[in-house]
């Protein structure tokens, strides 16, 4: 299991948080999404041979928001 850090640029309420983290919930490989409006970033607990960083960000970017990992 990995965790990886999205920073997300569009987000315009808390509404828009819900909505990330229901699309990575859906995507195989996800065992936990967690989106913060207020921190602009999506924390996404995931199996990487199941669901690859890339998998995720299009999942993300499906909804017109951007997505980029972030470097921790």
């Amino acid at each position: 299991m990995k965790t990886t850090t999205f920073t997300i640029e569009g987000m315009r309420c808390d509404g828009c948080a819900e909505t990330i983290e229901a699309l990575l919930a859906r995507e195989s490989g996800v065992r936990k999404a967690e989106a913060s409006f207020a921190e602009k970033e999506a924390r996404v607990l995931h199996d990487p041979e199941h669901a690859s960083e890339a998998r995720l960000k299009a999942a993300i970017e499906q909804a017109g928001f951007r997505a980029t990992v972030k470097d921790e």
